[in-house]
């Protein structure tokens, strides 16, 4: 009877583990490349900091663009893009999807807990991603990222740090980019 109850209690954790990991909006599916590697989205960016020269990120997501044949549009964060409902205008609905991406990079130095003084200077990311049904405006996935990393200050300058981090942030929507970018 106790092994019964034990393995009811299992299952029942199981399920619950299995319901708490979907994601709670927009588990649909979206191809984001086709056939050839062939974008099937539109994708707009909008970066906001107060302590990163944006200039610096949107340079690593041209790249991106670029190498990927994506038709990207850099555009300030309270654009209509990133409205849902908000179908894509009629040039941009060749394709399936319309892509979004917030990015909000920072570079800090973060207080000792110590006390005396600050410690070595971080470079972090909050980002998050939107699809959207080019068509209808439809939001079909939401997806939410951040990292962080201590700077080397002996190293130099914070680019190749911003840089690595828009790289690691761009897996997450596009896997194929840091093996093409790789080699």
């Amino acid at each position: 009877m106790h092994n019964r109850s034990l393995m009811g209690t299992f299952l029942g954790a199981l399920l619950l583990a299995g319901c708490a990991s979907s994601p709670a909006t927009g588990d649909a599916a979206a191809q984001l490349f086709g056939a050839n590697d062939t974008p099937q989205f539109h994708a707009y960016l909008a970066c906001t900091s107060n302590t990163v020269d944006c200039a610096i990120v949107e340079r690593a997501f041209d790249r991106w663009a670029d190498a990927r044949h994506v038709k990207l549009d850099t555009v300030m964060p309270d654009n209509q893009a990133f409205s849902a409902g908000q179908p894509s205008p009629a040039a941009e609905r060749s394709v399936p999807y319309r892509l979004t991406m917030r990015y909000v990079p920072d570079l800090s130095a973060p207080a000792n807990p110590l006390g005396g003084g600050s410690m070595a200077l971080m470079i972090s990311y909050a980002a998050s991603v939107q699809v959207f049904d080019a068509e209808t405006g439809r939001l079909l996935k939401t997806m939410s990222f951040k990292d962080k990393t201590v700077i080397d200050q002996n190293g130099g300058e914070a680019n190749p740090y911003i840089n690595a981090q828009v790289k690691a942030f761009l897996k997450h929507v596009d896997p194929t980019y840091l093996k093409l970018s790789a080699s």
